[in-house]
């Protein structure tokens, strides 16, 4: 269970990187000019429930891993992995959720464009520095 639980994990940051920047690109063009009140597009709503969903498998693996290991802090890869990495990726999603919220609650498309980009850019700014500061690039292609 704990290898499908990983291989998943790995799999997925793929459309967490791509869903994001499309997020981004959808709403600055498609909202920047809107003068009324309005919620999210679709997408920008699809971002953030794949951000969470990946978060949970995410914590399924921590938790595994944090109960079959013992001197996690003392060990810096075992730190990197159960520790900042995960620590990261929770900041990461919480800027996604605080964009959503605002954009929410923007009374115009321009403001909700707006706070789309710069919170949603930001979660993607984080989940990338996480991702490249565990060495995930390398472990996508040939999926260790």
């Amino acid at each position: 269970m704990q290898t499908g639980f990983k291989h998943l994990h790995i799999l997925l940051p793929y459309l967490l990187l791509l869903l994001p920047l499309l997020a981004i690109v959808v709403s600055l063009v498609k909202e920047k000019n809107e003068t009324v009140a309005g919620k999210p597009s679709k997408l920008v709503l699809f971002t953030l429930i794949f951000s969470h969903v990946q978060l949970l498998v995410g914590l399924v693996l921590l938790v595994m891993n944090i109960m079959s290991n013992s001197n996690i802090m003392k060990t810096p890869e075992l730190r990197k992995k159960l520790v900042e990495h995960p620590a990261m990726m929770i900041l990461a999603v919480v800027f996604i959720t605080i964009g959503y919220s605002k954009a929410k609650r923007a009374t115009n498309g321009r403001d909700r464009a707006k706070k789309i980009a710069i919170f949603y850019g930001l979660g993607l700014l984080i989940s990338v520095v996480a991702m490249s500061y565990m060495g995930y690039w390398s472990k996508m292609a040939f999926m260790h």
